[in-house]
C-alpha cells in the first residue's frame, strides 16, 4: 500500500529546508544515516510520495540505490539487486547527461523508465536532479507521486539548491572512507597483521623484513602466484620512513608495453593521438614513497633501460618528453620466474637484475610451509565467517587434514578461496571434509596415502583374503605363495600395528 506524504509547507516555510538539510550533512559521515535524514526532509517539504537517492560507485559505475521511500518492494528489490549503471534508465541517463528530468504527468509511461518493474509503481509525477561535487556528477536525487502534482517554480529552485549539500555530504563520505582505508591499511601492515606465518621459514623472512625497512635500496621477492609478495612489499613500504607516502603497485603483464611505458612515466601532450594534456605518470605519483613491480619480468627491453635509468640516478623521460623529471622511488620488484634463466635468453637485462637483486626475498611456496596452513585457514574463516555474518567456528580433523596433504598450485590465494567457499555451503558451525571440494579431497588423498611397498603389498595381502572369505590356503594359491610365507607377512602386518 503507498503511503502519502502532506501538501507542500507554506511559501515562508520554504527556504528553512536547505538550513536543515545543512545542518543534517555536517552532523555525521555516516552516509546512509545523513540521505536518510535528508530524504525524509525533501519528501515532508515537497508534499511528495517517494523518494530515491542514488549515489555513483566510479568503480562499476553502477547507480547505488543508498537511501528510498515509500517504495513497492519489488522496485527496491530490483533496485537493489539489478543496479542500473550510468547511462541506463532515467537515473543512469540523468547521472551521463548531467541534465535533470521533470515529467508533471503519466511519469511511467516515459520511455526512458527501460526497466518493466519501474512501471508496476505507477508514476505520475517525476523528478530527477544530477547531484555534484566539484563539478562532478556523484549521484541523483529523484522525487516522485503518484497522483497530478503541482510543481511551482520556487519549489524547484529550492530543490536544485538541496542537491549542493547532498552532494557535499557524499564527498565528504567518499573522503572519509579512503582517509579511513589508509589507516586501517597502514596499521594492518606496520603490525604484520594478515601475514600468518609459524614456520621457521616465514619467520626468517619476517625476521629480514623488518631489519630492510629503512634501506633505501631495492628489493626483488621471488615466489610462486598466490605467495604474497605484495603483502610484504606492503609490510616493508608501511614499516619504514616512507609509510607517509603513497605505495603504487603495477602488474606489469597486465598491460601492454605502449600503456605500461605511459602508465609508469607518463607523457606530454601531444606524444600520440588522443594525448590531449599532459599526464603524470605512476613513478611520479610514488615519488618519496615506494613501487612495487609486479611480474617485472614482463617488461620489454625498452622499458627495462628506462627503469635501470630511474634506479641509477632517479631521472626518466616522458613518453614524447625531451625534459628528464626527477623522482626518489624505493622499487620492490616481484617475478615468478627465474630471472637468471630470463638473463640467459636475453629477455632479461643483467645490469637491471643486478640493480633489482640488492636483497632478495624467497617466499617459500604453501606446500612447503604446511605447518602454517591451519592457522591461515583458522584465519580465513574468522574472517569470511565475519563478512557473510556465520557463525562458523571450528573445522573438523579430517577437513584440516586433507587442507594440509593438498598440494596447493595457487598457494594462498587458493587456500582463502576454498576456505570462503566452505564458510559459504556449510549448513553448521563447523567446516566437514564434505563442505570442502571434491577434486582437493581426491588430490589430497592420493598424496597423503602410503604409497611404500610394504603398504602396497599389505592392502594387496588383505583383498586377498577378503575375496577368499578369510581362507589362507586358497589366499596363498591366489598370491603365488606357500601358507608359511603368507603366515609370516600377516605376522609382521601385527607386530607393526
Amino acid at each position: 500500500m503507498k503511503k502519502f506524504a502532506p501538501t507542500p509547507q507554506a511559501p515562508g516555510d520554504r527556504f528553512s529546508i536547505l538550513y536543515d538539510i545543512a545542518l543534517t550533512v555536517g552532523k555525521s559521515l555516516d552516509l546512509k544515516r545523513i540521505l536518510d535524514d535528508v530524504l525524509d526532509r525533501i519528501i515532508r517539504f515537497m508534499g511528495v510520495d517517494a523518494g530515491v537517492i542514488y549515489v555513483v560507485d566510479d568503480a562499476t559505475m553502477e547507480m547505488i540505490p543508498v537511501s528510498f521511500r515509500n517504495l513497492l518492494e519489488e522496485v527496491v528489490r530490483d533496485l537493489s539487486d539489478k543496479r542500473v549503471k550510468v547511462g541506463e534508465c532515467m537515473c543512469g541517463t540523468i547521472a551521463q547527461c548531467n541534465q535533470e528530468v521533470i515529467i508533471t504527468e503519466r511519469a511511467s509511461e516515459d520511455p526512458r523508465f527501460t526497466r518493466g518493474v519501474l512501471k508496476k509503481e505507477e508514476m505520475e509525477f517525476y523528478a530527477g536532479l544530477p547531484i555534484l561535487a566539484r563539478g562532478k556528477v556523484v549521484g541523483v536525487l529523484c522525487v516522485i507521486n503518484h497522483t497530478p502534482y503541482q510543481l511551482d517554480r520556487e519549489l524547484l529552485d529550492i530543490l536544485r539548491a538541496a542537491t549542493q549539500p547532498i552532494g557535499l555530504a557524499i564527498e565528504n563520505a567518499r573522503i572519509f572512507e579512503t582517509v579511513r582505508k589508509e589507516v586501517d591499511a597502514r596499521i594492518r601492515y606496520f603490525n604484520f597483521e594478515g601475514i600468518i606465518a609459524n614456520s621457521p621459514k616465514m619467520a626468517a623472512i619476517l625476521s629480514l623484513v623488518r631489519k630492510i625497512t629503512d634501506v633505501p635500496t631495492s628489493i626483488l621477492i621471488y615466489g610462486e602466484s598466490g605467495t604474497g609478495k605484495e603483502l610484504i612489499a606492503r609490510a616493508i613500504h608501511f614499516n619504514s620512513v616512507r609509510k607517509d607516502r603513497p605505495f603504487v603497485a603495477v602488474n606489469c603483464a597486465a598491460l601492454p608495453e605502449s600503456l605500461l611505458e605511459s602508465e609508469l612515466f607518463g607523457y606530454v601532450k601531444g606524444a600520440f593521438t588522443g594525448a590531449g594534456t599532459d599526464k603524470k605518470g605512476l613513478f611520479e605519483a610514488a615519488d618519496n614513497g615506494t613501487m612495487f613491480l609486479d611480474e617485472a619480468e614482463a617488461m620489454s627491453g625498452n622499458l627495462q633501460v628506462k627503469l635501470l635509468r630511474v634506479l641509477q640516478d632517479g631521472a626518466f623521460l616522458k613518453v614524447g618528453g625531451t625534459k628528464p623529471c626527477q623522482v626518489n622511488v624505493r622499487i620492490i620488484a616481484a617475478s615468478n620466474r627465474n630471472l637468471e634463466e630470463a638473463i640467459r635468453e636475453k629477455r632479461f637485462r643483467e645490469d637491471l637484475y643486478y640493480r633489482l637483486n640488492v636483497i632478495r626475498i624467497d617466499l617459500p611456496p604453501l606446500r612447503d610451509r604446511r605447518e602454517d596452513i591451519p592457522l591461515l585457514t583458522r584465519y580465513f574463516m574468522a574472517k569470511y565467517s565475519k563478512k557473510i555474518s556465520k557463525n562458523v567456528r571450528r573445522i573438523a580433523d579430517d577437513a584440516i587434514t586433507a587442507l594440509v596433504w593438498y598440494p596447493w598450485p595457487g598457494n594462498i590465494r587458493e587456500l582463502e578461496n576454498m576456505v570462503e567457499r566452505a564458510v559459504v555451503v556449510t549448513e553448521t558451525d563447523e567446516i566437514r571434509k564434505e563442505d570442502l571440494p571434491v577434486e582437493l579431497l581426491g588430490i589430497a588423498d592420493a598424496v597423503h596415502k602410503d604409497l611404500s611397498l610394504k603398504s602396497v603389498e599389505k592392502d594387496h595381502i588383505f583383498h586377498v583374503l577378503k575375496l577368499t572369505g578369510g581362507n589362507r590356503k586358497q589366499a596363498a594359491r591366489e598370491l603365488g605363495v606357500n601358507t608359511a610365507t603368507l603366515w609370516r607377512k600377516l605376522k609382521s602386518f601385527e607386530e607393526h600395528l
